[in-house]
């Protein structure tokens, strides 16, 4: 029995409105308010037990950090005592987490917090501190010569974070990649950001004006923080606007919001009449049920998910081009992929985000303002989504397929289980995760469909 229950209970019948007294409306809600409010305060104590602050061992520094990128996911080598371990740099988790089982320790328990997951599932899960970590700086002679303008003012020198605080959550086979994450505290608490994946490093400087020159030459958008995370307007068609999320922990340049994407519908529709419809039916190209998206708590609700082919994604006033996306349950994100066109600066005190392409003309800036040209536009040409696999009460399943891809043309469908790829048994996602699939090269698949039966199929899934 919860406390409220229990307050309840000491609670006078008359004020509860039993027993026919029901002429005191206004002191029985007085009394629930009360009582509510008790709750809530004993809730909050319960959750909120520990400092969020964590402390930084340099001040003034500017540090270059390599990263990997695998999956198109950002990875930061760290080093905490004698061991190295890798942490995905997450912008769409308002603070770090790790996992069930990890390497990493020790770990300080703090308190509960109830943690909320990309589909909107929530759950309390546990608090704890991590053990101090370093960033793992590159040597000064081992940095990029196009680093340097960054840092030409200031000391570099490896840092250390101590007093993080991270959620314990439990190890999923998606999360095998990397021991813990980073979330965007890691700016919120003051330091700003170069992530430039063509130059394979992260520069992390505490300086506001660290990369003032660089974000001349680049598209910048503001954002604001809800949730502590970075939310920022892209406009996905002509005359619309979409909330979306700054999220590098999630994969694709871009997905929409369903619930935005049919707002952005109705709003076309009554705009046609005016002739100032953006044609957004033209660019949706299918329509299928199912679920793809792994949350925390597991996976999103079964629904339509929609295939669109955009004219154009503006980001300011720059534009990704034939760009194709699906809709999500959950925010609109931009994600990591954007990053293979560009790099982003993170500037915290100015709540800026800016895109600078690669393409950019910006030779070392040695002072003053700098110099170079950036491009408007860009075209990506990248492959509809074909088919998308989910865990399944511990097996791999095929979560989402499009009827236009090879996979469904060759027989696969939403459902089917996967019980062999190749010569290697699957018996569990994780499994499924381990398999390497070759880029343009056909797998054969047995499966096990909804009705009990068996089935094999042969089809190219990585293009």
């Amino acid at each position: 029995m919860n406390i409220l229950a229990r307050l309840f209970k000491l609670v006078p019948p008359l004020l509860r409105g039993g027993s026919g007294w029901g002429y005191l409306p206004l002191l029985r809600a007085g009394v629930w308010l009360l009582l509510s409010l008790c709750w809530c305060s004993l809730h909050a104590q319960s959750l909120q037990r520990y400092d969020p602050h964590f402390h930084l061992s340099a001040k003034n520094f500017c540090d270059t950090i390599p990263i990997i990128i695998e999956d198109d996911l950002i990875l930061l080598p760290v080093t905490i005592g004698d061991q190295q371990f890798r942490f995905l740099l997450d912008t769409g988790s308002s603070q770090g987490m790790v996992y069930a089982n990890t390497d990493v320790y020790p770990l300080v328990t703090l308190g509960n917090i109830i943690s909320r997951d990309a589909n909107n599932h929530q759950d309390t899960v546990q608090v704890v501190q991590l053990p101090p970590f370093t960033l793992n700086a590159l040597p000064f002679s081992a940095r990029p010569a196009a680093t340097l303008s960054s840092e030409r003012t200031l000391n570099s020198t490896p840092i250390t974070i101590s007093g993080y605080v991270a959620s314990l959550m439990p190890r999923d086979a998606v999360s095998s990649k990397y021991d813990a994450v980073i979330g965007f505290d890691l700016f919120n608490r003051g330091l700003c950001a170069k992530i430039d994946r063509q130059q394979s490093v992260l520069i992390l400087s505490d300086n506001k004006k660290a990369f003032r020159n660089e974000e001349k030459l680049g598209h910048t958008l503001r954002y604001k923080l809800k949730w502590f995370v970075p939310y920022l307007y892209v406009s996905p068609f002509v005359r619309h606007t979409d909330e979306a999320l700054f999220d590098t922990g999630s994969t694709a340049l871009y997905t929409m919001s369903r619930q935005s994407f049919d707002e952005h519908v109705a709003a076309d529709l009554a705009n046609l009449s005016k002739q100032l419809g953006a044609d957004i039916e033209r660019q949706v190209e299918g329509r299928a049920e199912g679920h793809l998206s792994i949350g925390g708590f597991g996976i999103e609700e079964k629904d339509e998910v929609v295939f669109l082919h955009l004219d154009r994604l503006k980001w300011a006033d720059f534009s990704f081009t034939d760009l194709h996306a699906i809709t999500t349950q959950g925010a609109s994100k931009i994600g990591s992929q954007i990053l293979s066109y560009g790099s982003i600066l993170i500037n915290p005190f100015r709540k800026r985000i800016t895109f600078l392409p690669y393409s950019t003309v910006s030779d070392s800036i040695p002072t003053g303002e700098g110099q170079g040209e950036a491009p408007s536009s860009v075209q990506v040409a990248n492959r509809q989504l074909g088919v998308a696999f989910v865990p399944q009460q511990g097996r791999a399943a095929v979560g989402l397929i499009w009827d236009q891809s090879q996979p469904y043309q060759a027989g696969m469908r939403q459902g089917d289980i996967i019980l062999q790829i190749d010569q290697r048994l699957i018996l569990t996602f994780a499994d499924f995760l381990r398999f390497r699939f070759v880029k343009g090269e056909p797998h054969t698949f047995r499966l096990l469909t909804a009705d009990g039966t068996e089935k094999t199929v042969t089809c190219i899934i990585k293009e």
